[in-house]
């Protein structure tokens, strides 16, 4: 008990657990948002909605140093950014996912591996010919990994024990994309319903509330359009 007191003296200044953004305060805006998703008939708690409830109060609490506003600001710009980005990948693969494809990619990328470590050829699949490994496809994969030119060998001598499935769902997300239009993923007006009810599905398959799975695919499709643009 002695050395008990005597630590907790030493550590009285330091105030764990009295800085920072009240709990109260998350909890309050948290219980906000519901409510806010409940009067617009949602079924699921949005994380846009919450990130809009945090921004638009976080100013008006009076426990939070107006010096930190900034700071805290920036933290939220950064968690909207993490989830644009997992919002993106999720949608991607749900558009993306083809397993048959994926496999024959694959298989397609093993081939072409092995001969080039073997300094062999591959047959042409549409003439049956012969054929140097087409080093443009490989690179088209590996570049989706970001491996670097000088780094190629290396990492095609261990990825024949190995092929990254993620590496082929990004080609061919790639492959497909510019034949998708993502303003129309905003709009269920404007696309063919059984296809987008089956890009739902995949969704939901990740983890995703039917409600939920519409607004990411709304929200990524939205991002996309808007990085497409630009491009």
């Amino acid at each position: 008990m002695k050395k008990l007191r005597e630590e907790a003296e030493e550590k009285t200044e330091l105030g764990e657990g009295m800085e920072g953004v009240s709990p109260r305060f998350i909890g309050d805006e948290i219980a906000e948002a519901i409510m806010d998703s409940m009067h617009r008939d949602r079924e699921f708690l949005s994380p846009l909605t919450t990130f809009n409830h945090l921004e638009e109060n976080i100013e008006n609490h009076g426990s939070i140093p107006e010096e930190n506003f900034e700071t805290y600001h920036r933290y939220l710009e950064l968690v909207r950014e993490e989830y644009k980005e997992r919002a993106i990948e999720d949608v991607r693969a749900a558009l993306a996912y083809d397993i048959d494809e994926i496999r024959r990619q694959g298989e397609k990328y093993m081939d072409h591996v092995m001969a080039y470590i073997d300094d062999d050829t591959v047959e042409d699949e549409i003439t049956g010919r012969e054929q140097e490994p087409d080093e443009q496809f490989l690179r088209g994969v590996e570049k989706k990994l970001e491996i670097p030119e000088d780094r190629k060998n290396d990492f095609r001598q261990e990825v024949a024990n190995w092929v990254s499935r993620r590496a082929l769902e990004r080609k061919l997300w790639e492959d497909k994309k510019h034949n998708i239009n993502f303003s129309a993923l905003v709009s269920s007006g404007e696309m063919d319903d059984d296809e987008r009810a089956e890009w739902i599905d995949a969704l939901i398959e990740q983890g995703y509330s039917e409600a939920g799975a519409r607004e990411v695919l709304e929200f990524a499709g939205a991002e996309v359009a808007k990085s497409e643009m630009s491009e």
